[in-house]
């Protein structure tokens, strides 16, 4: 009965070793988290033929990291689920080198304050565990989606490694307007009667 009192009790801290083992692993790895915080949508021409249109996504995201090894982001995409199937949105490279000013629909204009300053791409800082990064970033995807109700968003982020993330935010999710003013240095036009 001794005997068999020990193994198991030998066999138990053997295995607690390697549950140790597992569980350094599992928990080692990055694992981005977060929102899609925002989404401003509007019309974008389109610079390679006159007179097409873009339907322009610029979201900004707050992420972060839950675990305790850092990771760099490559890069970003975004599906949007309207009327129940997704539509992959294509990413804008070199948007930095536009204006930081968009026409309101409500008329006057939204001014982001250090919008190229501010796009989360360009930050180049790591995804730290607990510690946020947020900005700016923009998709396009094609004309018709203007009017669309876009029920989910889904954030894809790519690390160094090619490991995907992914983040779907609701549209009921969505931040508040109020605080992303104050985040990302928004300007709005008043509202219409003031």
């Amino acid at each position: 009965m001794k005997d068999n009192l020990i193994t198991i009790i030998s066999f138990a801290i053997a295995l607690s070793g390697w549950v140790k083992v597992f569980y350094d692993h599992v928990t080692s790895r990055p694992k981005i988290r977060g929102q899609v915080f925002q989404m401003m949508r509007g019309q974008m021409d389109d610079p390679n033929h006159k007179g097409k249109r873009f339907e322009a996504f610029i979201a900004y995201l707050y992420l972060v990291n839950k675990r305790r090894n850092t990771i760099h982001i490559l890069d970003y995409e975004l599906d949007v689920k309207v009327e129940g199937k997704w539509v992959k949105l294509g990413r804008v490279y070199g948007i930095h080198n536009v204006k930081n000013s968009f026409g309101a629909l409500a008329g006057g204009n939204i001014e982001i304050k250090n919008f190229e300053e501010n796009l989360i791409y360009r930050k180049g800082k790591p995804a730290e565990y607990g510690q946020p990064i947020h900005g700016w970033i923009v998709f396009v995807g094609p004309e018709d989606l203007h009017n669309a109700d876009v029920l989910v968003y889904r954030l894809t982020c790519i690390d160094a490694f090619r490991k995907k993330h992914c983040i779907d935010t609701k549209k009921e999710e969505l931040g508040n307007l109020f605080l992303l003013q104050d985040m990302a240095d928004i300007k709005m036009p008043p509202p219409k009667g003031l």
